[in-house]
């Protein structure tokens, strides 16, 4: 009798280290099958043996998958986790353009020191100059955006010789469907007794907010407005053709920047 009480306890010790344990499920399908909810109130560890303790990971570490069979492993993210309500990087562009704009001496400038917002790319008066390597295009997701813009080029006039306070004024804006978004209007002023042609830099940076969503379109156009005097040579984003060159289209070429970023809605 005693014999067949051991044999019995060896048995039953059997079934239990080789079943699969099921709860809330008739039919478990792995060692341990829970069908519900499952509340941790302490550690998670991975990897441990019989003598030794697993990984419990550590503060913002994910549990990652190493397939069947596989221990799963903790890893550190390199991305921050997403919070709900702030905004992140959906989209990032950069281009960049030498063949740029030649504005010659035909023309002292349009003489139209401003310009509304929305004013259309394909305007008659003013007339807008698009630089044409610099466009690009761009999809929205979410209506509660922000696409922050960085436009960057070189400038170039004639040498004026011994000529005081010559100048030339311009504007150049950001377009997105053909529709002006962001303008800054500055001047080039022209060094007398240098000897050589002037070059400055230009730099526009602006955020639009809330753009609609699905695809758009961005460009970027500049304008002549006025000059000191007749016969000033000028250019944005490339020399400009008179006299002798200093500098060349790769020194001048313009980048146009953006990223888009939308607010974060973590669906549960």
């Amino acid at each position: 009798m005693k014999f067949k009480c051991i044999m019995m306890s060896a048995l039953f010790a059997g079934i239990i280290s080789f079943a699969q344990v099921g709860i809330n499920t008739a039919a478990p399908q792995s060692t341990l099958d829970v069908n519900g909810d499952i509340t941790l109130r302490n550690e998670l560890r991975v990897g441990g043996t019989k003598t030794t303790n697993g990984n419990p990971g550590t503060n913002n570490q994910i549990l990652v998958s190493q397939g069947d069979n596989v221990t799963p492993q903790w890893k550190t993210s390199k991305l921050g986790f997403f919070e709900q309500d702030e905004y992140r990087i959906t989209e990032s562009n950069a281009t960049a353009d030498e063949t740029g704009i030649n504005f010659s001496n035909t023309s002292t400038g349009d003489g139209i020191a401003t310009s509304p917002f929305g004013e259309s790319i394909t305007s008659s008066s003013p007339v807008w100059s698009q630089i044409p390597g610099l466009a690009s295009s761009f999809t929205i997701k979410n209506t509660l955006n922000r696409t922050n813009f960085l436009f960057q080029t070189g400038l170039e006039m004639s040498n004026v010789g011994t000529t005081t306070g010559a100048f030339v004024r311009f504007a150049c804006g950001i377009f997105i469907d053909d529709q002006l978004r962001a303008i800054r209007a500055d001047q080039i002023n022209a060094i007398n007794n240098k000897g050589a042609k002037n070059q400055s830099i230009f730099t526009l940076s602006y955020i639009v907010n809330n753009l609609s969503a699905g695809p758009h379109t961005v460009k970027v156009a500049c304008r002549r407005i006025a000059s000191s005097a007749t016969g000033y040579h000028f250019a944005i984003g490339r020399t400009t053709t008179d006299g002798t060159q200093t500098v060349n289209n790769f020194m001048l070429r313009s980048i146009l920047k953006f990223d888009v970023s939308e607010q974060v809605k973590i669906i549960y």
